[in-house]
């Protein structure tokens, strides 16, 4: 079993410029739409998520420009219960290099290659994919993500898929980041990285926590996966610098 933290990339591939490349559509609850990442809370759901991210993800916001009431974003340490880990990647980030632990099932790679395939990733790209697996014991379903990065010179080529595979096999798409080349310093393309999956509204339902990285700008999102459909629920807090 490898740790939570497992999925950062390399340094110059969280670095980005540009929205989301792909979002559920809208968000519940009581949150409206100012700064697209950190619309305010309106009603007690929407707080109640708020203070246990606060309570379980933030640390002391570092040095910057905002955003009010942010916070440095940090991942479990280790796996919490109800959390089986398949399979996970370590990043050094001053070397630039990756490290996978564990795989996915054959059915699970092959169900993440024809999303990177679908995504434009060439069938014979440059390069390593790393894969995440983590298994929700007590919701049934899998998340499952896929990264592949290739650094040429001062270019990045890279494509993500993160997907929430349900106990039926029913695949839902959570995030994705088509294949493109980027510039390795102006990275034009956001990320995400799967932080925990934790019943955040204390309803017994597992949700999956996510950091979304941008160029200077990391925010944390909740992701709620009931009867069959994903819906993010929240979208805030964090730090820009």
């Amino acid at each position: 079993m490898c740790c939570l933290r497992g999925s950062l990339l390399p340094k110059s591939i969280l670095i980005a410029a540009l929205m989301p490349l792909f979002l559920v559509s809208g968000y519940a609850g009581g949150q409206t739409r100012k700064d697209p990442h950190r619309p305010a809370c309106t009603d007690a759901r929407c707080r109640k998520i708020e203070s246990f991210l606060k309570a379980h993800y933030c640390g002391k916001s570092p040095s910057g420009t905002g955003p009010d009431g942010g916070c440095k974003i940090k991942a479990p340490r280790t796996p919490r219960t109800g959390i089986y880990v398949l399979a996970d990647y370590q990043c050094d980030l001053n070397e630039s290099k990756c490290q996978q632990n564990g795989q996915p099932s054959s059915v699970v790679r092959d169900i993440l290659i024809r999303e990177l395939l679908r995504l434009g990733l060439p069938p014979k790209a440059k390069g390593p994919t790393y894969f995440t697996v983590w298994k929700s014991t007590s919701s049934g379903w899998s998340l499952a993500a896929a990264n592949h990065f290739w650094l040429l010179g001062n270019d990045i080529e890279l494509c993500q898929v993160m997907l929430i595979i349900e106990h039926n096999s029913k695949v839902l798409v959570l995030r994705q980041v088509p294949f493109k080349k980027v510039d390795a310093d102006v990275n034009t393309v956001t990320q995400w990285l799967p932080l925990d999956l934790a019943d955040v509204e204390g309803n017994g339902q597992a949700d999956v926590i996510l950091e979304a990285d941008a160029y200077e700008n990391h925010w944390l999102e909740v992701v709620s996966v009931r009867d069959g459909t994903v819906e993010t629920i929240f979208s805030g807090l964090g730090y820009q610098i």
